[in-house]
């Protein structure tokens, strides 16, 4: 199954949202006995596994139509751009603290709270130090995303309430979810559609990235 490098996660692509408390209407994860390699970037190996901990741990946006093979294909996706970005620009950046807390942040609403943050890491068997390791590749794609394309784009509140009242509470109700307040969700839904203004641009650039490395995706083939 292919799809597009960047997909446009729009107003048909939304919201589970993550956001949730942790266990509630999470997406189910692939429990297997021995970790399978998924993809290789150059020699760097990212598993089953590696997926895994990034449906439960970042805010995913899954629509209510998408199968869960589709949501692996997906999410490996995700984590071959940042791995292969993270690869390319690691040397150009020095992470500041400022930095990890905008994905720590995210991830924390996602879970609910720190506390249900640390239980899913104990799942995985990971410590704070681990948990910083595994973002770190995340952390840098949304760094050279934010500096060199996302704050270029103006998101006006007009067209955060359009898409709070048009597409989340719609989704939700659907779903059958309690939805959060516009003002929890407005920091959300401003960077998804920050994303999709930059969608084109991404798109070319993420091209030209993943012409400098040699990616296996094994998901692809079974």
């Amino acid at each position: 199954m292919s799809y597009k490098i960047v997909q446009i996660i729009g107003v048909f692509f939304l919201i589970t949202i993550l956001t949730l408390p942790v266990y509630a209407q999470e997406p189910q994860v692939r429990l297997v006995s021995i970790d399978k390699i998924a993809a290789v970037v150059n020699d760097e190996i990212i598993t089953l596994t590696d997926i895994d901990k990034y449906i439960q741990i970042y805010p995913v946006f899954r629509s209510v139509e998408e199968s869960e093979d589709y949501l692996y294909e997906r999410v490996l996706k995700e984590l071959i751009h940042n791995k292969a970005v993270s690869l390319e620009y690691q040397s150009q950046f020095i992470l500041t603290d400022e930095d990890y807390e905008k994905i720590q942040t995210q991830v924390v609403k996602k879970a609910g709270s720190f506390q249900n943050l640390m239980q899913i890491l104990k799942s995985f068997d990971m410590e704070w130090q681990d948990f910083k390791e595994f973002i770190r590749e995340k952390v840098i794609f949304e760094k050279v995303v934010r500096e060199n394309f996302q704050m270029k784009i103006t998101v006006q509140f007009k067209e955060i309430e359009e898409f709070y009242n048009q597409v989340y509470l719609p989704t939700q109700k659907k779903l059958n979810l309690q939805p959060r307040s516009i003002i929890e969700m407005a920091p959300l839904i401003e960077m998804h559609l920050r994303k999709i203004s930059t969608t084109a641009s991404l798109s070319g650039w993420l091209q030209e990235v993943m012409t400098s490395y040699r990616v296996l995706n094994l998901l692809k083939e079974e």
